[in-house]
């Protein structure tokens, strides 16, 4: 954009802003709380293109695949996806040109033009026309928008305003609280001026500080990976983002006390860069078996609804040990909404108005639904609501609940006209993985089809795996699914059996729907369970890993919950030696461990004290196709 005295293409420049994620827990997606990274340039400098001249400006660019459609504001508040086919009128652009709007392949090519701006954004003409400093660019996905990417004007312009200059500390799922005695997740973020996301140069080294009911610790102890967490080998207290990175994530392990309190964490004596200078506030709870606290979530992580729509939604409950619970008398939960057009149902017609909703008796999950409730006066084309929850809730359980934003599409597109396919870009090869049949529109928001929807399931390469439609992959096999009318998602389930680790792609057909080819990497699946023991120096609580391994001695990280049974027993009777906590203190009387989802082990403690001479026997049972393992040794 030379010379272009401050108008147009200053708005291009926005084009990059990603901001999504999914973090995060079943269809949280794992994510859990975490955002898609913005895309980049990968094409000339919009500012540096002759914008007067051309009357246009093309911004080329790369992304994750996940993203659905690039959408572009110069005011953060009014977004728009570029046209299919951009107005040309006044430019030498060949009368063939399209815009690849969307990151379905990994990448996008725009042609923002003069009369473009002009009509759809509503930028402007004329030597009087206010400057345009920013320009924001961002995707959207079912997990929720990506980062957003801004471009600003000056002679920086093209990565000025995206240079890093603080650090902050987000707490991921469930944001804001945590539970007593868990591991729970971090992220130090590097941000730009703006608050945006943003990439150091050099590795940036730092520390955490904590306070709790005023009083300060230095120095804390945090971990970089969650075995290491769970294992409780000793943490670090000096923390590394390498340079070209945008920021690491941090384990810490939270006390058993004080509960109920506001744990206060911050970065401190950053090598480079500033601090966020304010606390990042978590409020504890009681993990115990016992514990009336709870955390509900909203699922699934869709982000984005059609307007005077009808969605299901699933509101679940979890315990602060992240599983979950089984209660008896079930409590009553109250939702509300930022905007009265938010509304909440008890039927899939959406009827039948409520805000309150009750779990059954031994259930985590309720069955609601939600609609926005258009006016028709609205002139723009996307709003936002925050659900949240309400006042007092019945029944003997505590329910703790961070706001869920919601963006509302309010434009005139209510036909499904695409087919996605949301889950995991890796997959081990024979574990069962889930994934999610979703129709949208063209502005990437889910719309429910009118009609059951027959969709035929493949991939592109042959004998890469089998579709399911249960969680185990173990019924028969399938290769296509029906969309029940009036639903915008279905899950599938796919496990993977080639025998050659490499890049595969889904291939799925709808009639009327289209569908890009899905990429997804296969990495060789373990096949049996591993006992990992400390030294046998007998004085003190000893931790016995468990984990997942291949022939070759390489770990891996499970998918799923895996459930272990194992058994431990001495040469000479002995009892209450087998404990859940690394201070011995918290018997497991279950025989039994679980290898969590995304975690590759779990660890069973044993008390050594007073053992010199006696011989241990340890073995866990073989599961899920999975061959079990044995330990023998003797204490010294």
């Amino acid at each position: 954009m030379k010379n272009v005295s401050s108008k147009y293409l200053y708005v291009l420049i926005v084009f990059l802003t990603f901001l999504a994620g999914c973090k995060e827990p079943s269809l949280e997606v794992a994510s859990l709380g975490k955002k898609l990274p913005s895309p980049f340039l990968k094409g000339a400098d919009p500012f540096s293109q002759d914008f007067e001249a051309q009357n246009y400006v093309q911004i080329q660019g790369a992304c994750d695949s996940r993203v659905g459609d690039i959408l572009i504001s110069f005011d953060k508040s009014i977004w728009h996806q570029p046209p299919t086919t951009p107005d040309l009128a006044g430019t030498t652009l060949p009368a063939a040109t399209i815009n690849d709007r969307d990151c379905t392949d990994g990448a996008f090519n725009l042609y923002l033009t003069k009369n473009d701006l002009t009509n759809i954004w509503g930028l402007p003409t004329g030597s009087s026309a206010p400057s345009v400093d920013h320009i924001y660019l961002k995707g959207e996905s079912l997990i929720g928008d990506t980062e957003t990417l801004v471009l600003s004007k000056g002679p920086n312009s093209g990565g000025g305003n995206s240079v890093a200059t603080k650090l902050i500390l987000e707490k991921n799922w469930p944001k804001g609280y945590a539970g007593s005695g868990q591991c729970e997740s971090f992220r130090a973020q590097v941000q730009n001026s703006s608050g945006y996301r943003a990439t150091t140069a050099v590795a940036i080294t730092f520390k955490l500080e904590k306070r709790v009911k005023g009083l300060v610790s230095s120095d804390v102890a945090t971990y970089s990976s969650w075995q290491d967490c769970q294992n409780g080998t000793t943490g670090q207290t000096t923390f590394t983002i390498p340079a070209g990175s945008d920021g690491i994530e941090l384990i810490y392990k939270f006390p058993s006390t004080p509960l109920n309190e506001t744990f206060e964490f911050r970065i401190v004596a950053p090598s480079s860069l500033s601090a966020d200078s304010n606390y990042t506030p978590v409020v504890m709870r009681d993990s115990s078996a016992g514990s009336n606290y709870r955390w509900l979530t909203i699922e699934p992580y869709i982000h984005q609804i059609y307007k005077n729509t009808c969605y299901p939604v699933t509101i679940r409950s979890y315990n602060y040990n992240h599983s979950s619970p089984s209660d008896p008398s079930g409590g009553t939960i109250n939702l509300t909404s930022s905007s009265s057009q938010m509304k909440f149902y008890t039927g899939s017609d959406c009827a039948t108005e409520t805000t309150s909703y009750t779990f059954s008796a031994y259930s985590s999950s309720i069955n609601a639904f939600i609609k926005y409730t258009s006016s028709g006066s609205e002139t723009e084309t996307f709003t936002s609501v925050t659900l949240n929850k309400g006042a007092a809730s019945a029944g003997s359980y505590t329910y703790d609940f961070a706001p869920f934003d919601l963006r509302i599409d309010l434009s005139n597109k209510s036909l499904a006209t695409r087919l996605e396919f949301w889950g995991p870009q890796v997959l081990t090869r024979s574990q069962c993985q889930s994934f999610q049949l979703t129709t949208l529109n063209d502005n990437g928001t889910p719309i429910p089809v009118s009609a059951a929807t027959q969709v035929y399931l493949g991939t592109q390469e042959s004998s890469v795996g089998s579709f399911y439609t249960d969680s185990t992959c173990s019924y028969t096999s399938i290769s296509s699914i029906a969309i029940p009318a009036q639903q915008s998602s279905f899950t599938v389930f796919f496990k993977a059996t080639v025998n050659t680790a490499g890049t595969y792609h889904f291939l799925h057909s709808a009639a009327g729907l289209n569908f890009k080819s899905h990429d997804f990497n296969v990495i060789l699946a373990p096949t049996k369970l591993k006992i990992y023991a400390p030294d046998m120096f007998a004085g003190a609580c000893k931790a016995f890993t468990i984990g997942l391994s291949d022939d070759a001695g390489n770990s891996y990280v499970s998918t799923y919950n895996l459930n272990v049974n194992f058994n431990v027993s001495f040469s000479s009777p002995l009892t209450d030696r087998v404990f859940m906590d690394s201070n011995c203190s918290i018997l497991n009387t279950s025989n039994n461990v679980t290898i969590g989802s995304g975690m590759g082990t779990a660890v069973v403690y044993i008390q050594t004290a007073d053992l010199v001479g006696i011989n241990l026997n340890m073995s866990v049972t073989s599961v899920g196709g999975l061959a079990g393992d044995y330990f023998y040794g003797t204490f010294h």
